[in-house]
């Protein structure tokens, strides 16, 4: 549903015969999505993008709220655009994505905003805007309504890249809201429970994407391992997969985020049985503690992640695994904290984001005391991204002298950059024309973060 306030629509929209808009997002890969499909959306009513939101008629914030760092960028940025509707108060400005909770407590709080839409929630945002188009424009585009607003990419310049630039890897929401009951977490609070888009769709999207120039697809949900339960006849992550996988002209399949305590042994065959599928996990951990994990709402414990681990590689060697650490919950001593640790020295996993905990009004565990002082969070923080870094260094080293294949993305500070199948990020230097190509490139550096090399061929 449409979150819908009260004022009049901007007087912008009355009279202004092509509108155009500016998209700011923040937050997860699936902000990323809902803009581009936003974007698409509001270029098949026929808006156009504006590169800077002072010369927008319609300003989106696209917000998040996983942490409080990003809820602070989002509120600055709401704040911002004050003065500019005092300079231009037919400017159009939409509030979207996770901070949309309370509509009356945000409208109070923002009475600057125009509109408030709910995460996800594309439709909603085309029809109100189609419904404030000045009626010149509206005429040709009667139909938009009943259409898919994916049904092509935005251009370059609504993705905020350069114009005539095709993404190289665009990512599509297979499903949205989460099942789990994380005791820190927003999502299932602001994006509701899991919902899954049907097959056929989420393959109607990646072929448009790849139609446009794309060559990887990553398929997007909260918790992605549960994707297709609330569907008739139930099909699986590794159904959709295979569905995905068929595709002509896609290089490289991704998914993410998986849970640890539902990743199946079904999807781990369908990733090493398909060639595109990247042998890639983002598995998120967040404690090494039994007892914090229990208080998380977890669902698993740390054997069982480290057990899980272990069927990854024994099925797939060479699969590089990324997590998610949070440091600092509620009532975590010392001694929890160094399970974490010794968690992450045995399982060496190849990336490790790591957060100090931050409270989350509304959630359960804001209900306990943040008892974990600010400073001792932060110095559990860097040594967690210590350990990691050394870590990290002595897994990429094994990569020197090696020949990897590299899907390149962009130029970079006069470098093609790309990744390799397992999210290693490559550099190097060569005179011809890479973009969206795979390359196999020898590894002459390497480093924590990134590995450098040059073209064989």
């Amino acid at each position: 549903m449409v979150a819908r306030n009260t004022q009049h629509a901007p007087s912008i929209m009355d009279h202004q015969a092509c509108i155009t808009y500016h998209i700011w997002t923040i937050g997860c890969q699936m902000n990323r999505a809902d803009a581009r499909r936003a974007a698409a959306a509001l270029e098949a009513l026929g808006c156009q993008p504006a590169a800077r939101p002072e010369d927008a008629d319609l300003i989106i914030l696209n917000s998040c709220v996983v942490r409080q760092s990003a809820e602070d960028k989002v509120v600055g940025r709401l704040d911002s655009l004050r003065s500019l509707k005092r300079r231009r108060p037919g400017t159009a400005v939409v509030l979207m994505g996770c901070l949309v909770g309370d509509i009356d407590a945000l409208h109070a709080r923002f009475p600057h905003i125009d509109h408030f839409v709910r995460p996800s929630d594309v439709e909603g945002l085309a029809s109100w805007v189609e419904a404030n188009l000045p009626s010149p424009q509206r005429g040709e585009q009667t139909g938009v309504r009943g259409t898919s607003p994916i049904a092509q990419p935005p251009s370059s310049l609504a993705r905020g890249e350069g114009r005539g630039v095709s993404p190289v890897s665009a990512e599509v929401t297979a499903m949205m809201g989460c099942d789990r009951h994380c005791t820190y977490c927003l999502v299932r609070l602001r994006r509701g429970p899991g919902r899954s888009r049907q097959p056929e769709e989420i393959v109607a999207e990646a072929k448009a994407l790849v139609r446009g120039g794309a060559r990887e697809i990553t398929l997007l949900g909260q918790n992605i391992d549960a994707y297709g339960r609330d569907l008739p006849g139930q099909p699986t992550l590794a159904t959709l997969l295979r569905q995905v996988h068929s595709i002509p002209g896609l290089l490289r399949l991704r998914f993410l985020t998986s849970h640890p305590a539902d990743l199946s042994d079904e999807v781990i065959e369908a990733v090493a049985e398909l060639p595109k599928v990247c042998p890639h996990w983002e598995l998120p951990v967040q404690a090494g503690d039994d007892e914090v994990l229990r208080r998380m709402g977890r669902g698993y414990t740390a054997r069982e992640f480290l057990a899980l681990v272990e069927r990854i590689r024994a099925r797939l060697p060479g699969s590089s695994i990324a997590t998610d650490v949070i440091v600092g919950f509620p009532g975590e001593t010392t001694e929890q904290f160094e399970h974490t640790l010794e968690l992450l020295r045995t399982a060496r996993l190849d990336a490790v984001h790591v957060a100090c905990y931050s409270l989350r009004p509304g959630t359960p565990a804001a209900r306990l005391p943040d008892d974990v002082a600010p400073e001792e969070k932060e110095r559990r923080r860097q040594a967690v991204e210590a350990l990691q870094e050394e870590i990290v260094g002595e897994i990429n080293a094994r990569l020197l002298g090696q020949e990897v294949e590299v899907l390149v993305e962009e130029m970079h500070k006069g470098k093609w950059k790309g990744r390799t199948p397992t999210n290693k990020l490559v550099f190097f230097e060569d005179a011809g024309d890479w973009h969206g190509c795979l390359a196999r490139v020898r590894i002459t550096k390497t480093g924590p973060w990134s590995l450098q090399g040059e073209p064989v061929e």
